[in-house]
């Protein structure tokens, strides 16, 4: 007997399909080609995948019930992780409930490096076989390169088998194609210039990356897109979960997050004016679990103690094999980890800054969803992972979303007016990173919000009765209304809510903790440091003032802190353009000290102070 099917319809896009009964409708809108925001990766508990579900909705769950408010679910909202298809039914998706492309920061610090790229592209004109001079083919072209100063090499078998027959097409006048030391194609001669590079910088949220041309140097295109896994899971142990839990969850996460990175393949390619064939190395950085999903290493032992690599060492794999569409035979490199929860991306910041060259004492802090902190000089490097979790990215904050049109990312208050900018100008539809720091400092200076982290009460606002009319009831907890739903464009309220700071508190505890154990583990203190730099595809956009009132970043002189964008995507390009790097990489990744927090009995201590927000903010 042949399963039942429902007709489903997700509108405003029009996508109809045919579901088998039972299915989850979050499951639906995947197979719809809709990617909602779930943060918790399915499991009811962030609210991220609200939908509305106008006729006949199902009775909510007690998920739900416990997510949404009573105003949300009297107007036919439902989280689809938790709705079952059992009939026809047409599902409206919010803006805000989308997976989409944000507002990235692409540009980072970087140190000059000369450019010595791991791939060359040299003309050659080999003298024809004859009678005298019976040399093989693969001899012959060796030979040719030998004269042009590229000796010790070898050829790919593949390259070999191609051989007789493309030199004689190219009447032995070839363009070489060298990776590393290995010869692995033959290119017409006019094609000697066109020689590139992508770079990748892999984020739990974000991914960017970079055109190179290898010839010049110069950064000829930039893509970035929201990492499609955050579909199942906002942080890294959600993925990890999820590629444990499901047969095929590990190949999921690694084919979402491969097609992602061939369509900015596609997209650079098309703005830099090339074909995807003339790029022919790609070189990569990310955390420890982005990059073992990516090669396909297991990820279990990572979200476990003691947290534990696969692998830690750089690796240079064959880019097709993993479905990575460049040259068919381009390589990808992968830059060294340095632990199970600090990864990569981590080098390729401290390659940027310079960190390992420098002689004064820098602190940066990478603000993401994985909090990367390091401490240090040229002598000593320290380096830790804090679980700041993604409320700065947006997610579980009751209107949160992504830094993209339409999102809150300014609050301010003017005497008891509240003054809100967003992102394009747009009618507000959420609350975005900057914008939840922005509110929190704002509601701390005005005394809405107190140093615990309690929102007070309207007859605690007595004195200001323009701000004690926005503190309002949301399902039982406490909110703040910064925009009224007639003022924006997503069809309800907006508000900042108690459980929205708890979360502030939480992430930006973390970081300070993190920060605080560094610093003892260094033996040092915070006088002593001369420079903070903020990294990270966010970090540009925080206002630092703001940022200190609420705690994430320390108490140094503001003419201390300097943004250095996305560092770790910079790093990322150094590897591709000067291959000594890579051997400075693999040094800096096994010079690192990992302080594992998770060990530590202080840091537990250190974090419980560091949920208080700065007295006087």
């Amino acid at each position: 007997m042949s399963q039942a099917m429902h007709r489903v319809v997700f509108e405003p896009d029009g996508r109809t399909l045919d579901v088998p009964d039972g299915q989850i409708l979050l499951e639906a809108a995947r197979a719809a080609g809709i990617h909602l925001e779930t943060p918790c990766g399915g499991k009811g508990t962030c609210g991220g995948c609200r939908v509305v579900i106008p006729d006949a909705p199902p009775e909510p769950s007690e998920a739900c019930r416990s997510v949404l408010t009573g105003e949300e679910i009297a107007r036919n909202m439902r989280l689809a992780c938790q709705v079952r298809v059992t009939s026809a039914l047409r599902v409206l998706v919010p803006e805000e409930t989308r997976v989409g492309d944000q507002q990235i920061l692409t540009d980072g610090a970087m140190f000059d490096v000369p450019l010595k790229p791991n791939v060359r592209k040299t003309a050659v004109h080999l003298p024809e076989p004859s009678v005298a001079d019976q040399r093989s083919d693969a001899d012959r072209l060796l030979d040719a390169l030998a004269e042009k100063g590229l000796a010790d090499l070898t050829i790919d078998v593949k390259a070999i088998r191609d051989l007789p027959k493309r030199l004689r097409t190219l009447d032995f006048h070839p363009a070489v194609v060298v990776i590393g030391d290995e010869v692995v194609h033959l290119d017409r001669p006019t094609t000697t210039d066109a020689c590139y590079g992508i770079a990748f910088d892999v984020g739990t949220t974000t991914l960017v990356g970079y055109l190179v041309d290898l010839v010049t140097g110069d950064v000829k295109a930039v893509a970035s897109r929201t990492n499609p896994q955050t579909a199942y899971g906002d942080d890294v142990v959600a993925r990890i979960e999820f590629a444990g839990r499901e047969t095929s969850g590990a190949r999921t996460l690694q084919t979402l997050v491969v097609d992602a990175l061939n369509e900015m393949v596609l997209e650079v390619c098309r703005r830099g004016h090339i074909r995807p064939s003339v790029v022919y190395e790609a070189t990569m950085v990310g955390n420890t679990t982005m990059n073992h999903l990516l090669l396909r290493l297991p990820t279990d032992a990572i979200g476990r103690a003691p947290f534990v690599a696969a692998s830690a060492s750089a690796h240079s794999v064959s880019a097709r094999a993993l479905g990575l569409k460049i040259h068919q035979r381009g390589r990808l490199y992968t830059a060294p980890l340095v632990a199970g929860f600090v990864g990569a991306d981590t080098i390729g910041v401290i390659l940027a800054t310079g960190m390992h060259e420098g002689d004064v004492l820098r602190l940066t802090i990478d603000v993401g969803t994985n909090g990367e902190i390091v401490l240090g000089t040229r002598e000593r490097i320290l380096a830790c992972s804090t679980a700041a979790g993604p409320a700065f990215e947006g997610a579980r904050i009751r209107y949160g979303m992504r830094a993209a049109d339409g999102a809150i990312d300014r609050v301010d208050i003017e005497g008891e007016e509240v003054v809100l900018h967003t992102i394009g100008d747009a009618p507000a539809i959420g609350l975005c990173g900057t914008g939840l720091i922005d509110a929190v400092a704002a509601l701390l200076a005005a005394g809405v919000i107190e140093k615990t982290g309690l929102m007070r009460s309207a007859a605690d606002l007595g004195r200001a009765p323009g701000l004690a009319s926005r503190i309002v009831g949301a399902d039982g907890e406490r909110g703040f209304l910064l925009a009224a739903k007639e003022r924006t464009g997503a069809g309800h309220p907006i508000l900042l809510t108690q459980k929205d700071v708890r979360e502030v508190q939480l992430a930006k505890g973390a970081i300070a903790a993190g920060i605080g154990t560094l610093l003892e583990e260094f033996g040092a203190v915070l006088e002593e440091v001369e420079e903070v730099l903020l990294a990270g595809a966010f970090g540009n956009y925080i206002q630092p003032d703001r940022a200190q009132a609420i705690g994430l970043i320390p108490p140094v002189p503001l003419q201390k802190v300097r943004f250095v964008g996305n560092a770790a995507g910079a790093g990322a390009k150094m590897l591709l353009m000067n291959r000594n790097m890579r051997h400075v990489a693999e040094d800096v990744a096994r010079g690192v000290e990992h302080v594992e927090l998770s060990q530590r009995p202080d840091f537990q201590t250190r974090f419980a102070e560091a949920m208080f927000f700065p007295q006087g903010a």
